[in-house]
């Protein structure tokens, strides 16, 4: 009897464990179920706001544009979702123009309006019957003389400090140009061999084509090259940073032009008396 009410107690618990179980394990599925529902709400609202979202810009064609201050002919562009079917642009409430179609935009010229303060917005409406309307946008409309001045107030430092830097540079250049060109001395290297052309390269002389170093205060000519001087001829060039296979053709050729240069060894006897018969050929006797 003893065991039999033993092994009742053994079942009433373990049914008892498993309903438990059974409800836990339910209820942590229905919370899964809930949070999976919960983030795919969470990700999907955003998505369907910026779906519905009319975003406007404006951007220069032809004119001026400082900040918020525009003057000429300007275009305005709408974006929005793939169901936008109409846009109506408008000047500080007034209806400015309309696009049914993509692209959503519309061209307008600043000078047919009033100088100051002027807002622009639009509003579309897709094929559903939604109506959606972008943010303002505040311009200021100014004049073409007001326009002028500004770009003149814009400009004319930067033309001041390129026009300083050119002179400075001139200058400079100038001044180094005026030293005599250094006097070609075989002692201080043998003529050909390879050398250093410092930082900015070597390049050739297009005067009297032997290889120098360009120099860092030479005249820079953007996407041309460099104005320098050689220090061989002492004459000025437009030159660019030269290849090392260019380099040593010019550091040969400047090696065999002294080579021809240089004095020839004495001959022996025998050349000596033949040049002097030949020559006796040319002296009158009396």
């Amino acid at each position: 009897m003893e065991e039999s009410a033993n092994e009742r107690m053994k079942e009433s618990v373990n049914e008892r464990m498993s309903e438990l179980a059974n409800w836990r394990s339910g209820a942590w599925g229905r919370w899964f179920i809930a949070a999976v529902l919960a983030v795919g709400l969470l990700t999907a609202l955003p998505v369907r706001a910026q779906d519905g979202e009319l975003t406007i810009s404006v951007s220069k064609q032809i004119g001026y544009n400082m900040g918020s201050q525009i003057q000429g002919t300007f275009k305005i562009k709408v974006r929005g979702p793939a169901d936008l079917a109409s846009v109506t642009f408008l000047l500080d409430g007034e209806p400015l123009g309309e696009a049914t179609a993509a692209p959503f935009e519309l061209s307008f010229k600043t000078d047919k309006y009033a100088p100051g303060w002027h807002e622009i917005t639009a509003i579309g409406t897709t094929t559903g019957g939604q109506t959606l309307t972008a943010r303002t946008l505040r311009f200021q409309f100014v004049t073409a003389e007001e326009a002028g001045e500004g770009v003149v107030k814009l400009v004319a430092p930067i033309l001041v400090l390129v026009l300083a830097a050119a002179v400075v540079t001139g200058v400079f250049a100038l001044l180094a140009g005026r030293k005599p060109a250094p006097v070609y001395d075989p002692s201080t290297y043998t003529p050909g061999e390879p050398r250093d052309y410092g930082l900015l390269g070597g390049t050739v002389c297009p005067k009297c084509g032997r290889p120098f170093g360009i120099h860092w205060w030479g005249l820079n000519i953007s996407l041309v090259g460099k104005y320098d001087r050689c220090p061989h001829c002492g004459k000025w060039s437009l030159v660019r940073r030269a290849g090392r296979e260019a380099l040593l053709e010019a550091e040969a050729a400047e090696y065999a032009a002294h080579v021809a240069a240089s004095p020839r060894p004495a001959s022996d006897a025998e050349t000596q008396l033949r040049e002097q018969l030949d020559n006796s050929r040319f002296t009158d006797h009396i």
